[in-house]
């Protein structure tokens, strides 16, 4: 009897290892997310039901951050189909049509519309559904693969299993009760080039730390896979020029990690950044601002010379981290907003630097901490906005895209 690890998504078993499941897979799934198999697999007598699951979206973006993007992926079909086409024709795995292999995205899309849709001719000698991807596994990295099914998979929310049943039956000694995942992604942590967390670094303490405190809201299930840098602990100061010297010394001391620069979307940061923006970086450092934000277009602002609050757009001016920590985090119980106060002119910019009121500042912190307090507690409201908090998670998981 053969003892397979199985991966289903949305429903399709697509993929499946002989005796053992490969520890970059199991790493691919939290402990937490650990649960009975799913029925539709057929369990033989004895076998424990045991299986991870997650969704599709969750997936993409654990990948993504590992540095597995949709492109890199179509790259690495490319290579293997450009060697297929010199050294192996694809007759020899008898598929009723040969992808162009001088078109990757058209190759991709024939080739995963042929797995999801099982739009194989109905004739015995053909492959079976999944023996396409299962093939291809032989030839790329697994990730690679799974990360150009999941792009094409029908549904985002769909569920992805990685189904273990069969390695806890006779023969194999997979005991269920093992946390093969966190084991798994425990080991990856050696393999700092590719597997570690991807290193975001700030310009302070604070903003590491309300980071990733709402990290943990808008995408728990990257924790573990992106680490903000903790510049207390390090005895680190903060601000741009800091930051900028951190992204240099990174970049002198050969760290294998990916990381990420990621200032303030204002006039001070863009100044800071600019030399460090025009120079070659190594593929392994991005250096990015906070995203612009439609909310911050029309925002109340104050001077130099105006005393009543006067709206206008601070996207890339006065973009703070407090800026994005919800529009309920800066009004007043008045509904008013905390006023943007313009401050120092920058010549070579010609643009002014805003910032909230030192005391604002604070009041917007204490609130945000306040605010991922009451949604731990489930005791969140309808009135909640996450959406900067969201905005700056989805740039740091596009940032090698």
């Amino acid at each position: 009897m053969a003892f397979y690890a199985h991966l289903v998504i949305a429903d399709h078993q697509l993929l499946s290892w002989a005796v053992r499941c490969p520890p970059e897979l199991a790493a691919l799934f939290a402990e937490s997310e650990r649960q009975p198999a799913p029925t539709y697999i057929p369990l033989d007598g004895n076998l424990a039901e045991f299986a991870y699951a997650t969704s599709v979206a969750r997936l993409r973006e654990r990948l993504h951050v590992q540095g597995f993007s949709v492109n890199r992926a179509k790259a690495d079909l490319a290579e293997v189909l450009a060697g297929w086409a010199k050294d192996r024709p694809l007759d020899a795995f008898r598929f009723s049509q040969q992808p162009d292999v001088h078109n990757v995205e058209a190759a991709v899309r024939q080739l995963l519309a042929m797995t999801f849709e099982e739009a194989w001719p109905q004739d015995i000698s053909q492959p079976s559904p999944y023996e396409l991807p299962n093939a291809l596994s032989q030839y790329m990295d697994p990730r690679s693969l799974i990360r150009l099914l999941l792009e094409w998979a029908p549904d985002q929310h769909a569920t992805v299993f990685l189904d273990l049943s069969e390695l806890t039956g006779p023969g194999v000694d997979l005991d269920p009760a093992h946390p093969l995942a966190r084991e798994a992604r425990a080991g990856q942590l050696a393999n700092l080039a590719q597997d570690a967390p991807l290193l975001v670094l700030t310009e302070g303490a604070t903003d590491a730390r309300l980071l990733a405190a709402g990290m943990e809201v808008t995408h728990p299930h990257l924790q573990g896979y992106v680490t903000f840098f903790d510049f207390a602990a390090a005895s680190a100061e903060g601000g741009v020029a800091q930051l900028a010297k951190t992204v240099s010394a990174f970049i002198a001391a050969g760290v294998a990690n990916r990381f990420v620069a990621l200032a303030d979307n204002d006039t001070e940061a863009h100044a800071g950044l600019a030399n460090l923006k025009r120079q070659s970086l190594p593929k392994r450092c991005r250096v990015l601002h906070y995203p612009p934000l439609a909310a911050l277009k029309t925002y109340p602002t104050l001077g130099p010379y105006d005393d009543e609050p006067v709206p206008a757009d601070i996207n890339g001016r006065a973009g703070c981290l407090e800026m994005y920590l919800g529009r309920d985090v800066l009004q007043s119980e008045s509904l008013t907003l905390m006023p943007v106060q313009w401050r120092s002119w920058n010549p070579k910019l010609r643009r002014y630097q805003g910032s909230l009121a030192d005391l604002d500042k604070k009041t917007a912190q204490d609130r945000f901490l306040r605010k991922v307090h009451h949604h731990h507690a489930g005791q969140g409201s309808e009135r909640e906005d996450w959406d900067g908090i969201r905005a700056i998670i989805d740039t740091i998981v596009a940032a090698f895209d």
